[in-house]
């Protein structure tokens, strides 16, 4: 009688396991493909992706392997009634790298960035039709901020400021359609004002005021005429 079950139950299996080969990369009555669907490496037995289909549009999870295996390096997410894709990179070992939103295949809205470890934050960026679009913010390892960029349809526009890892600020520029412009600062790595000028078309304009110890130690306007002369 046991004997008899357990043929019972492997019968059940076998057929369980015939089914689940049978119902994958298939297509509808249309032609489309429906169901789930998966595909591998030529030539080998290593997944390459794995996703479901419905008549012909992708729905859920999409998952995407290197042809060495392991954990998924991206991970797609379809929604019903969004144009938005939620895409995700991994390395190997599965630590995050970045993840944020396609639209029509271009990079849309925030994109995160993070450290080797996988999930401490190194840049934060945001898009609209795959261009730089609003501020672009980059952390040190300690989560303070190191870098603050104002872009505008993919070029620098605006302020940029760079910080050392306990938040004071080093430098300041100003950029109008990705060049130098107007008002720049230095600091030391203390806070104190090490350099300020202009720039204008990205070369340095007007006086600049160079300083030791908080006080102006020198000046030199520009452009110059003279060679040699340090800048």
């Amino acid at each position: 009688m046991i004997k008899q079950k357990l043929i019972f139950i492997f019968l059940i299996i076998i057929f369980q396991n015939d089914t689940s080969a049978q119902i994958v990369n298939k297509y509808d009555s249309q032609g489309l493909r429906h169901g789930l669907w998966q595909k591998f490496y030529e030539g080998t037995k290593q997944l390459r992706y794995s996703g479901t289909f419905d008549h012909g549009k992708e729905i859920g999870s999409f998952k995407f392997y290197d042809k060495s295996g392991g954990h998924p390096t991206a991970v797609k997410t379809y929604t019903s009634g969004s144009d938005l894709l939620d895409v995700s990179f991994y390395t190997k070992s599965g630590n995050l790298i970045s993840k944020g939103f396609l639209k029509n295949r271009n990079k849309y809205g925030e994109w995160l960035y993070y450290h080797q470890d996988g999930t401490t934050l190194m840049t934060k960026e945001s898009y609209v039709d795959n261009k730089l679009t609003g501020m672009r913010i980059v952390y040190f390892q300690n989560g303070q901020k190191a870098q603050e960029t104002q872009y505008k349809n993919g070029v620098k526009e605006g302020k940029e400021t760079f910080y050392n890892e306990k938040g004071i600020v080093l430098k300041e520029f100003l950029y109008v359609n990705d060049m130098l412009e107007g008002l720049a600062k230095l600091y030391d790595y203390d806070g104190t004002i090490s350099k300020e000028g202009s720039y204008k078309s990205n070369r340095k304009h007007g006086v600049w005021k160079y300083y030791n110890n908080g006080k102006v130690n020198k000046t030199i306007t520009f452009p110059q005429n003279k060679i040699g002369v340090s800048n």
